[in-house]
């Protein structure tokens, strides 16, 4: 079952410097520039900005059976459906740098694929936190989602990025409710989170709540992971978020200074409480 909590973790607080505030000029939006690219008829990949932490592909046409991309680091691999024609989707560079290889798969009968085309790149970011700073096909947002505004409105006399996460999470654990019925219908499903429809009804799973806070702090510059994995009710998604040399006051959340720690939205929401161990699987 898709719920969960936070863990309660909280220690002294730190040192809570001043930030940066940006703007909604300054959010960071991937693009195809074209310098990188491979393709044949039916699937063209961009990866002309990978020092950035994403790359794009495309289906060419809509004449196809159903399309998946493998992307493998190492022993780490990734498996995705493209879901739109003709339009780019983006996908992060999330397993640090070295050599990926995308392989593209189209369905020919059943559960069987067929290779359609083999790309590899190599990978030096930028900086490590950028495949968490931008959009891709699982915090999926553009310049007309509407919690993007909202993350402005709710941070515009924020000092420091502490007091942005706590803002924006305390927006959306008291406004958007747990939607129960949403849990039956996705069981065995990987459904993704559609940010407009869980703004304008306000509610979701913890899949909705995840990738929410994420596009919201995320266009803030504040590096935020979606995690997915197993509680011991089930899977689950939370999020993970790095503030530099940060602690955070509010109960049950606390940033330990210098690393990943992760913080659970969907149980606070609930008003529900999880002491169990976090299995990490994936992260978007």
């Amino acid at each position: 079952m898709c719920s969960c909590v936070c863990l309660c973790n909280c220690t002294e607080k730190e040192d809570n410097p001043e930030s940066k505030s940006y703007t909604f000029e300054e959010i960071l939006w991937p693009s195809a520039d074209g310098i990188n690219v491979d393709s044949n008829q039916k699937v063209q990949i961009d990866y002309s900005n990978v020092a950035q932490g994403y790359f794009m592909v495309e289906t060419l046409t809509a004449e196809h059976a159903k399309v998946k991309i493998q992307v493998t680091k190492n022993d780490e691999k990734y498996t995705y459906d493209l879901n739109k024609d003709n339009t780019y989707e983006v996908f992060p560079l999330n397993m640090g740098d070295g050599k990926y290889d995308v392989k593209v798969f189209e369905n020919v009968s059943d559960d069987q694929y067929g290779l359609l085309m083999d790309t590899a790149f190599d990978v030096k970011l930028d900086d490590v936190f950028l495949p968490y700073l931008y959009p891709n096909q699982i915090v999926d947002y553009n310049k007309d989602t509407l919690c993007l505004e909202k993350s402005f409105v709710l941070t515009k006399d924020d000092k420091t990025d502490l007091q942005r996460v706590q803002h924006i999470f305390t927006w959306v654990v008291d406004t958007i409710v747990y939607d129960w019925d949403k849990v039956d219908a996705v069981q065995g499903k990987l459904v993704l989170p559609v940010l407009d429809t869980v703004y304008t009804e306000k509610k979701g799973i913890c899949f909705d709540y995840a990738a929410m806070m994420a596009a919201m702090l995320r266009v803030q510059h504040i590096p935020t992971k979606v995690v997915t994995g197993m509680v011991e009710e089930g899977y689950h998604a939370w999020i993970e978020v790095y503030i530099d040399g940060m602690g955070w006051i509010k109960p049950h959340i606390y940033f330990k200074r210098d690393a990943w720690t992760r913080m659970d939205p969907t149980y606070v929401a609930m008003d529900s409480a999880y002491d169990g161990s976090y299995i990490e699987k994936y992260t978007y």
